[in-house]
């Protein structure tokens, strides 16, 4: 279960429903394989993926929610292949640009009237999640002018090495569209095995 820890900082998104994640869309799992695919370890991959989830993890239809023990199958596989860290936040950046730039871009096109900054993608993030997951979520918490807190809470995938290096990227990505430069830190003793805990700074 999620628990909010009390606190007197600023919520810019405040955390999401005491729920764990149950389902995720399988486009997700299309934008994760098709990054196996094109850097050449896909077949490592499906060799460490559990034969009962075979059929469902390359025969899922777009679009179609899937339950959250085929992520939790998928990300232990690809876990086991102990990519590098830098291999991990340019998959993760990757998928992030594939599965939410359009829907980034038109966050961008509409606030740049009033001048986007990450701030504006941070308070979309809860609408980015519930496009993929059922449940869990983000919160986010102002620390100072171009700094803040990232949570992903509820998200029984967080356990695994690979997701906790990859969400990592796919923060900085989004962070990126709308400053000049984005730094984005692990927060590892306040991780556990259903949040991610992530500092961000930028310029």
């Amino acid at each position: 279960m999620v628990s909010a820890p009390i606190s007197k900082e600023e919520f810019i998104l405040p955390y999401p429903p005491d729920v764990v994640a149950t389902k995720f869309r399988a486009t997700w799992l299309a934008s994760s394989l098709r990054a196996a695919r094109t850097r050449g370890f896909f077949d490592r991959y499906l060799a460490n993926l559990p034969k009962e989830y075979h059929d469902v993890v390359l025969h899922s239809v777009a679009g179609e929610w899937l339950p959250v023990e085929v992520a939790l199958a998928h990300y232990a596989a690809l876990d086991a292949l102990a990519l590098s860290e830098v291999e991990i936040l340019a998959i993760g950046a990757e998928v992030n640009a594939r599965f939410n730039n359009i829907f980034l871009q038109t966050v961008l096109r509409l606030a740049k009237g009033v001048g986007a900054t990450p701030w504006t993608a941070f308070r979309q993030a809860q609408k980015m999640w519930d496009r993929t997951w059922v449940g869990g979520g983000y919160a986010i918490v102002k620390l100072g002018e171009r700094e803040a807190r990232g949570e992903v809470v509820g998200w029984p995938c967080a356990r695994f090495r690979y997701t906790r290096v990859g969400m990592r990227g796919m923060v900085s990505g989004t962070t990126s569209l709308f400053c000049r430069r984005a730094w984005v830190q692990e927060i590892p003793a306040q991780c556990t095995d259903t949040r991610l805990v992530y500092k961000i700074n930028w310029v």
